[in-house]
């Protein structure tokens, strides 16, 4: 809660709950608490700190599986209400090597947005698709190969068109439907 809403809340007379359970009333003013409350945690999933986003950095760079998905959760949120999460893709690229099926998944939904902002950085995440399209799993290897089409860098297009010419020899229809999919990307 800003300032400006405090001052308001109690200028009216109104009771305001806060996450912390800190509350402003009429008779007792702002409560001290308030002052020590995260913007982050007084939201739920969606961090309204989008200038600095210190709080998802330390989540991203974190041991802990469960809070490099949750961090991600809050990214992909934040880029869904249209806010702009591109400071972040030094933290989130680090990421793609994760086994966490669920945190690659959104790491790659991320990377599918920015990596043609971030050409450099992008250039990173490469040789971590080309693990994956050697992957024994069909979806990992078709997740790769579309997320690797996406990445619209010039440098790369000989590496996309040989991997789409692997991809189209797969075992995998799944993999062989990505494949297709990616020589229209590569071309468009």
């Amino acid at each position: 809660m800003s300032a400006s809403d405090r001052s308001l809340a109690s200028s009216s007379g109104i009771s305001v709950q806060g996450a912390g359970g800190s509350s402003t009333t009429s008779f007792g003013g702002v409560n001290p608490s308030d002052e020590q409350i995260e913007p982050s945690s007084t939201f739920g999933i969606f961090s309204i700190d989008y200038k600095k986003h210190e709080d998802i950095k330390q989540m991203l760079d974190g041991n802990k599986e469960n809070l490099k998905l949750e961090a991600m959760r809050r990214i992909i949120g934040m880029i869904a209400k249209g806010k702009d999460a591109a400071d972040l893709f030094p933290a989130v690229v680090k990421n793609v090597v994760s086994k966490n099926m669920e945190i690659k998944k959104l790491v790659y939904v991320y990377l599918m947005r920015y990596a043609e902002e971030q050409q450099d950085l992008a250039l990173l995440s490469i040789a971590t698709f080309q693990r994956g399209l050697k992957d024994p799993n069909q979806l990992i290897r078709a997740s790769a190969l579309r997320v690797l089409s996406s990445i619209r860098v010039p440098t790369i297009v000989s590496i996309m068109m040989l991997a789409i010419r692997e991809a189209a020899n797969d075992m995998s229809p799944y993999v062989r439907k990505t494949a297709a999919n990616a020589i229209a990307k590569l071309y468009a």
